[in-house]
């Protein structure tokens, strides 16, 4: 065998193993130095529906079709979509919204060609969607939803409902896409996750405070009146107590642990803080201005502000680990269209909408807020080139998210949130 042959020989068992796309493999032959002839061997011999949003057809001529629980040709498939016509989602405000829509849109018409209609509710407020569903099925209607995509701990507390609120619908043909998805993402069989880096942290200037690798480095006295964090109560209050116990080797779900961690908190840390906030706007601004050094907020805070020119923000991702609160995509009990909403669901972890070309037009700060990490080995090699060199800075590789990054217990964490977040108040004055 030549050195080319090998050299196609192991893109091709590379592709088969990490399940390259079409794109990935392009872009790794290229990397490789491989000619296009040779390249098109590779794309000739590896079979790459499975990282397309297409489903794979079955040897017996049909998709396997969750919810419905029928085997079904695409024909059959063509016409429930017609059927159905639209197809409703809870997700937050993107500032890509409108292209999110049309692109969903365009993707129906070029897959399966049939016009279809994407509501799409935004907003930063998830627990409206949960209100509006409860209501919804108290009154013995149907949900409001086909897809809901919000953080995992709203996912848990429709879990923790008496009677069930979610469907069970992976593994689904309609959802090859989800195979992809490590497992620490995959909540099979009611949700998958369609974000891999979702985490509070701390956002900061690496130039005026270098000294922070941890979560204990917030009680360091230079910090003294030059740190913003969340008031209590909030998600990113509860994801910054939680980092706080890791870094002090305490367990969370012991209760004396916990009192010495926000104990810690109150005695070291509120010292140095300037200020207490859940606005994201006022913590930018003190930021950017030098006000303070560092900000408790989310991990999207600092890629948005470094591709808005500040060069030295930057996102800690503590040594000792932090607590993932990832987005998960469900459906729904009672959902009128369950068939686009697997196509939704099956189209959102796609190559083209977790890594969206430059033919979508988007600047890169909407990029990144709609980019949130890597969710599986396959979409390493879709990070664009104007990205690579700092993409890691602002989200975690595959290794990090399964050595540093936690998944929390959310039903403990629910049950416990509010008696932490009281006494942390109570101790900080709020």
């Amino acid at each position: 065998m030549t050195h080319e042959e090998a050299r196609i020989q192991n893109l091709i068992d590379e592709a088969s193993t990490r399940r390259y796309g079409r794109r990935q493999i392009i872009q790794r032959g290229i990397a490789l130095g491989l000619a296009a002839p040779a390249i098109g061997r590779v794309l000739a011999a590896q079979p790459v529906g499975a990282t397309d949003a297409t489903p794979v057809v079955g040897a017996d001529g049909t998709i396997q079709v969750s919810i419905l629980n029928k085997g079904m040709t695409p024909d059959e498939i063509k016409a429930e979509i017609q059927k159905e016509g639209e197809v409703s989602v809870g997700n937050w405000t993107y500032t890509a919204n409108d292209t999110v829509i049309a692109k969903f849109i365009e993707y129906v018409k070029t897959t399966y060609d049939v016009d279809v209609k994407l509501n799409y509710e935004p907003t930063q407020a998830p627990s409206t969607f949960l209100t509006k569903l409860y209501t919804a099925r108290g009154s013995g209607g149907s949900s409001p939803y086909d897809v809901l995509a919000s953080e995992e701990n709203y996912w848990a507390e429709a879990q923790s409902q008496p009677e069930p609120v979610m469907q069970d619908y992976l593994p689904s043909g309609l959802v090859p896409n989800a195979e992809r998805v490590l497992p620490l993402l995959n909540h099979a069989p009611t949700a998958i996750g369609f974000q891999a880096s979702g985490s509070p942290g701390i956002v900061y200037d690496k130039e005026r405070a270098p000294y922070l690798k941890n979560w204990t480095d917030l009680a360091d006295e230079r910090l003294k009146g030059r740190l913003t964090l969340a008031r209590p109560g909030d998600i990113s209050s509860g994801g910054f107590l939680l980092g706080l116990a890791l870094a002090l080797g305490k367990d969370y779900k012991n209760a004396d642990q916990m009192k010495e961690t926000i104990d810690f908190a109150i005695q070291k840390i509120h010292p140095n803080v300037l200020q207490y906030t859940t606005d994201s706007a006022t913590m930018q601004q003190l930021l950017r201005n030098g006000v303070v050094d560092a900000v408790g907020f989310w991990n999207s805070l600092a890629r948005m502000e470094f591709l808005d020119g500040q060069q030295n923000t930057a996102f800690m991702i503590a040594e000792s680990g932090q607590y993932l609160v990832n987005g998960y995509m469900w459906v729904p009990k009672s959902a009128p269209h369950p068939v686009l909403a697997q196509i939704f669901v099956n189209w959102r972890l796609s190559d083209e909408v977790q890594f969206p070309p430059d033919s979508w037009g988007i600047e890169h700060g909407p990029w990144a807020e709609l980019n949130e990490g890597l969710l599986g080995p396959s979409y390493e090699g879709l990070v664009p080139d104007w990205f690579k060199d700092d993409y890691f800075n602002f989200y975690p590789t595959i290794e990090q998210l399964e050595t540093r990054y936690n998944l929390v217990d959310w039903p403990f964490y629910s049950e416990h949130v509010g008696e932490w977040m009281d006494y942390y108040a109570k101790g900080i004055g709020q």
